[in-house]
């Protein structure tokens, strides 16, 4: 597996806090940086597993950098299994909960441990068109209701442009309303602005999904996405900020209107909430 370049560069700052390299921290393992492992493992070498120690300390750059970033990563309390150099499937998921510790001070929740409330007060459907289009009617022709917001909410790719209304479907319109009303009031505008829950990228838009052939929730008018910039499709829990501990609150209010998030339930598209439940 390819090493991240941040990783890369986590490697060259630890040596340097220990004195033992005095080059950039470029992300890019070069001599200095092979010279300076060796220094390091060194005075490790009882945190190595016995069985791969000679090959870490005589064997290559990668090695030792894989070798080193492991003890840091065991350093933090975080599982990444035998101290052996080798850049695995084990090792890349604790890097991921390591880079996130380096981003954001503290480690990412254990999200596959969640599960979402089984509260469902306004009898959101499960997702699938037959029955979406049974509860709400037809894609991209759904009754529409305008919504006025207790907050106004920024353009996503104009914040200079402010939405005070949006169109969301009929039936949604006052869990939408609950939702945004105790977002106001648990985090203020003070707070909404700091968070970026202003940031809004749309809820009513006639299309299939991106890069399938279903229909998008947003066909109906039961889907919104905020702040898409930091909490893009494919990002997972490592990266949208969405995932943060202060975003809790966010989703508890969505969650008990029986609302679900992609990013808490699947780790993906954090931007997006939608008006249905889970399947299975």
């Amino acid at each position: 597996m390819h090493i991240p370049v941040n990783a890369v560069r986590i490697v060259q700052r630890t040596l340097a806090d220990l004195e033992l390299y005095t080059g950039a921290i470029d992300g890019q393992a070069g001599p200095a940086t092979e010279a300076a492992l060796g220094r390091a493992l060194a005075g490790r070498a009882d945190g190595l597993a016995a069985e791969h120690r000679h090959d870490i300390l005589n064997g290559s750059r990668r090695r030792k950098l894989v070798a080193w970033l492991q003890l840091l990563i065991s350093d933090q309390a975080i599982e990444v299994g035998r101290i052996d150099g080798y850049w695995g499937p084990q090792t890349d998921t604790a890097f991921e909960q390591l880079d996130y510790l380096e981003t954001f001070g503290e480690l990412p929740h254990a999200w596959r441990d969640f599960k979402p409330p089984a509260v469902n007060p306004n009898g959101w459907p499960v997702e699938n068109e037959s029955e979406l289009s049974r509860i709400y009617g037809p894609p991209g022709q759904p009754p529409l209701h305008t919504l006025t917001l207790p907050y106004p909410l920024k353009l996503s790719w104009s914040p200079g442009d402010l939405v005070t209304r949006l169109s969301c479907h009929e039936k949604v319109a006052d869990s939408l309303e609950r939702v945004l009303g105790r977002t106001l009031a648990h985090y203020g505008r003070d707070g909404i602005n700091e968070l970026q829950l202003d940031h809004y990228g749309g809820c009513f838009n006639a299309r299939r999904k991106r890069g399938g052939t279903s229909w998008s929730t947003h066909a109906w008018g039961i889907a919104l996405d905020f702040d898409p910039d930091r909490n893009r499709l494919h990002w997972g829990r490592d990266r949208a900020w969405f995932a943060r501990p202060e975003y809790a609150p966010w989703w508890d209010f969505w969650e008990h209107e029986g609302w679900t998030s992609l990013g808490r339930t699947k780790n993906f598209d954090w931007m997006h909430v939608q008006a249905t439940r889970p399947a299975g």
